[in-house]
């Protein structure tokens, strides 16, 4: 009976401690200090603000001056950056320094150099990128900083942004020599590599479009061993098994593919997930409902995907690498990175101003009480999702 009790007053706690974290703001019964988001402030000429306005071609800012928390940065070049997105008021930033800035947050110190400023115009109540963004940290998956921030221009508030460091700072960093960002139908849609070894930045090139041009009628256990050699395929498993438990809708050409240079092969960076908790993909369901309805795998747009799907070897490896994953991504680390964006969104949504400029679709103000609810609801299918994905596998 004692035992009983001792259990009825540990799951109160647990019910009350819960609550607080789902309701309260930014001050945590975890001791927690407030979020120093960074705040960016840009100044430009009159003409050019009226221009960024209403232009909905990228646009190179003419003598920029970009100052991040009171520091006036060495700017190299700023631009619009999107496609869809550049046709609402608010445009998203690319933006490249002569000299990398210090953020300190959570007691750490960033040096950013390379970064974008996403405006989450698409992002409904804000939270789905940096959401995934979290998740995805928790098992090696996003290895760039990423933050909200805020965002002035000259001086009249902007809203709610996301800052994300540019994968070709990651490429950098780990001395990469080279990467690209897979397009539709898996062509190279961008290339990053130094000018000075082009013909490097073919071998590589090639290396990635042999993944594409391997014979496909070779025997299951010859052709996974062949694409092993050439990319990192536990990391594209990974990828492809996130997308499936968070079902996005659009992922195949949101992908960056650098070389690690200790194994010489290709490692990946997933990139936008404004799209997530689709009932079906944009692309690549007919495909999926052809021949792989029972396959977990949420599209299949990507060639590459499909001959995961269809061979028993990489098929039975990616099942395995889905299973672990779910497992390393438990419900106590979700709940964990949607508490965290909950926090930080209550914190932002404190300044009115900057709630009230950050617009989805251009047309409706970011409302704190509509994200908690999206966020909750949201969490509580993911793992739901989660535990129905486990069943299955076993």
């Amino acid at each position: 009976m004692v035992s009983y009790y001792w259990k009825l007053i540990v799951k109160t706690i647990l019910i009350f401690l819960t609550g607080l974290i789902t309701t309260s703001g930014y001050c945590q019964i975890d001791g927690s200090e407030p979020n120093n988001f960074p705040e960016i402030r840009i100044y430009i000429s009159k003409n050019q603000l009226s221009n960024l306005r209403h232009n909905q071609n990228k646009l190179i800012l003419s003598h920029p001056t970009l100052i991040v928390n009171h520091d006036t940065a060495n700017v190299k070049e700023i631009h619009t950056r999107g496609k869809t997105t550049l046709q609402f008021k608010r445009k998203s930033f690319s933006v490249e320094l002569d000299k990398s800035i210090t953020i300190h947050q959570s007691g750490k110190k960033i040096h950013v150099k390379k970064f974008n400023l996403l405006n989450l115009s698409m992002d409904k109540n804000l939270w789905r990128n940096r959401w995934s963004f979290l998740c995805m940290d928790q098992f090696g998956l996003f290895p760039l900083f990423n933050s909200f921030c805020k965002i002035w221009i000259n001086d009249e508030p902007q809203g709610i942004y996301l800052i994300v460091e540019k994968p070709q700072q990651l490429q950098g960093r780990l001395q990469s020599p080279y990467m690209l960002r897979r397009g539709l139908n898996h062509n190279v849609e961008d290339e990053y590599f130094n000018k000075n070894e082009k013909e490097l930045a073919k071998k590589y090139k090639k290396q990635f479009q042999s993944i594409y041009s391997s014979d496909f009628s070779r025997p299951p256990d010859s052709l996974a061993a062949r694409l092993h050699r050439i990319i990192n395929l536990d990391m594209y498993f990974q990828f492809l098994a996130f997308n499936y438990l968070i079902m996005n809708g659009d992922y195949s050409d949101e992908v960056f593919f650098y070389i690690e240079p200790t194994k010489n092969w290709f490692e990946i960076v997933p990139w936008d997930y404004d799209d997530i908790l689709r009932p079906i993909p944009h692309e690549g369901r007919s495909e999926r409902n052809l021949e792989f309805t029972k396959h977990k795998l949420f599209s299949l747009e990507e060639s590459m995907d499909r001959t995961i799907a269809g061979n028993k070897t990489l098929y039975e490896q990616y099942e395995k690498v889905l299973k672990a994953l779910l497992f390393s991504l438990d419900a106590a680390q979700l709940e964990s990175a949607s508490y965290k964006v909950l926090r930080e969104l209550e914190q932002l949504s404190e300044d009115d101003s900057m709630a009230n400029t950050s617009l989805f679709l251009d047309v409706h103000p970011f409302d704190i009480q509509q994200a908690k609810e999206d966020i909750l609801i949201s969490l509580d299918y993911i793992l739901k999702r989660r535990e129905w994905i486990l069943s299955q596998l076993k």
